[in-house]
């Protein structure tokens, strides 16, 4: 899948192209109902994803709550759906495009779409005054189809982001991985720690959470993790150590139970959330804390990931 950063980079294709419209932070399911679908219905033409660098809310100076992935985990989610395109636009430079200037300046113009794929409550141009009753109708007037996708539940529940955003808050991680449609990960290139867990007889890795995305509820989590390809099972720990002594900011840290050694540092990794163990406590002695551990990392290898 090519990857645009900016509109200024897409090159249209003569005889057009099918878009996928929205911001799909996370691509859960009910966006994957609109890129698969685009993707899917596509046929000989390309599928192009028109998505934002940044949050909207940010681009229109709100408080932008914390997103579910980066641009790098999007696009890679965004690639297992079959879209052949995913293009980065810069809302600051198209956010007071009134609707009309939109469809005709960006969708017809920019990007010659002959079909938009969005969800049922995709809103557009300057200060979300177009919905997808608008997008119909001024589409019409150029040519440009439009499929509307509806929303989608599970387990009775309407997905959202929002709604899969506090699951992960609150360490409801099997929830919220059914809403996404996979699991949530934190990724990132291996850094060195403060080396806590060696010392305790549990050499863990270390990845940066990325600044502005959710942080999962503190505790120690059952996890996969992936490098190089290869998956290992996880004991995950995030939080900030307050045994230990505790530190500024939260980290993530895993146990890897079934690796056999090597030099990880600095290969990027993938580290799968698949169930939240226990809370993260302070204990009264290290070796307390070791003990509790070695029972969390029994625990998990009993568990079916």
């Amino acid at each position: 899948m090519k990857v645009f950063d900016g509109l200024q980079q897409y090159q249209p294709h003569e005889n057009g192209a099918y878009v996928a419209l929205g911001f799909f932070d996370g691509v859960h399911l009910g966006h994957q109902a609109v890129i698969g679908g685009c993707a899917a219905e596509s046929e000989d033409l390309p599928c192009a994803v028109l998505t934002f660098d940044e949050s909207p809310a940010k681009a229109l100076g709100k408080t932008a709550p914390p997103l579910l992935s980066d641009n790098r985990r999007k696009a890679e989610l965004i690639a297992r759906l079959g879209a052949d395109e995913a293009i980065f636009a810069d809302l600051a430079r198209i956010k007071d495009h009134s609707p009309r200037e939109f469809v005709r300046g960006i969708l017809r113009d920019r990007l010659n779409a002959k079909r938009v794929y969005c969800g049922f409550n995709y809103r557009f141009g300057k200060n979300g005054e177009g919905d997808i009753n608008d997008l119909r109708e001024l589409c019409r007037e150029v040519g440009i189809g439009v499929t509307v996708k509806e929303s989608v539940s599970v387990d009775g529940e309407q997905i959202s982001s929002s709604a899969i955003r506090a699951l992960i808050a609150d360490g409801e991680i099997v929830r919220a991985n059914k809403m996404l449609g996979y699991r949530f990960a934190v990724g990132g290139d291996i850094g060195s720690g403060n080396h806590i867990g060696t010392a305790m007889g549990f050499p863990t890795v270390n990845i940066p959470l990325t600044k502005g995305i959710v942080i999962p509820r503190f505790g120690v989590y059952a996890s996969v993790i992936t490098v190089d390809g290869k998956a290992f099972r996880g004991a995950t720990n995030i939080g900030v150590h307050p045994t230990v002594g505790a530190n500024a900011e939260p980290l993530c840290e895993t146990f890897l139970l079934d690796f056999q050694g090597g030099d990880l540092y600095g290969k990027r990794a993938v580290c799968e959330l698949r169930r939240f163990i226990r809370p993260e406590k302070r204990f009264r002695s290290t070796e307390e804390l070791t003990e509790q551990v070695g029972k969390d990392c029994q625990t998990i290898l009993s568990m079916a990931l």
